[in-house]
């Protein structure tokens, strides 16, 4: 028979007077922004355009090509079943293009956000492969062992970048507090504002694919990064440049 002490500890724990579960999960909750108000980001790479072919093409603001199509259908279907509220993307036509295959299943309009641009890596008077050979080596090497963008000469630098493309998503985050938000952009865009939510020094540590995802929850200024480099939606296309690429 279960004693008197016993009895008076269960009907008290009933009672509802004591939390209930994991005390250690709550903190989880918030720290981990689990549930709750916190408002949903996905960073989309563009779809695969002309300039993601595997050639050397030098053709400026380029459009998608036909894998690149199909992987932004797909990217739209895939989105629609998120419901999402908004649509943001760089002027660019190849995150246009994509943006506008995901508008078009969800019924929305895009914003178009210039700060959502690339990254500058260097003009064309700031060529590598024009410089002489042991000056290459040298940047080839700094490239690799520093992994930040003022590596590269001409480029838009490491600390520009990474003000931009914190400030331009916390301004999205803020004017959509717990909505669900769609971002569409560039690799080194991406990889640089990961970095920084992260707090890694080096500004590029993983490749984004065309067309993935990569889901963040943010609130009160604070980042969580959820999911990366999600293609779940391209699975059945081939994979390489006829795919996932």
């Amino acid at each position: 028979m279960p004693t008197r002490l016993y009895q008076c500890m269960m009907a008290f724990v009933m009672s509802g007077s004591e939390p209930a579960g994991n005390p250690i999960n709550e903190y989880f909750r918030e720290s981990l922004l689990v549930g709750g108000e916190a408002t949903r980001l996905y960073l989309v790479r563009h779809a695969q355009s002309e300039e993601n072919t595997g050639e050397d093409l030098n053709t400026g603001d380029a459009d998608l090509t036909k894998v690149g199509r199909e992987q932004a259908r797909l990217l739209g279907e895939r989105l629609a079943q998120q419901k999402v509220d908004a649509i943001y993307a760089s002027p660019l036509s190849r995150t246009r293009q994509t943006a506008a295959a995901i508008a078009d299943a969800s019924g929305l309009d895009i914003r178009i956000t210039a700060d959502l641009r690339e990254v500058t890596l260097g003009a064309a008077d700031f060529d590598i492969r024009r410089m002489p050979e042991d000056e290459r080596e040298r940047i080839h090497e700094r490239i690799l062992s520093e992994g930040t963008w003022d590596a590269f000469p001409g480029s838009e630098g490491s600390a520009n970048a990474r003000r931009r493309t914190l400030a331009v998503i916390s301004e999205i985050a803020a004017a959509n507090e717990g909505k669900r938000v769609v971002v569409v952009t560039h690799s080194a865009f991406m990889m640089t504002f990961f970095s920084v939510i992260l707090g890694l020094q080096r500004d590029f540590m993983f490749y984004p694919f065309n067309a993935s995802i990569t889901s963040v929850r943010a609130k009160d200024r604070r980042f969580v990064l959820w999911r990366l480099n999600d293609v779940a939606h391209l699975e059945g296309m081939p994979a390489g440049l006829g795919g996932i690429s």
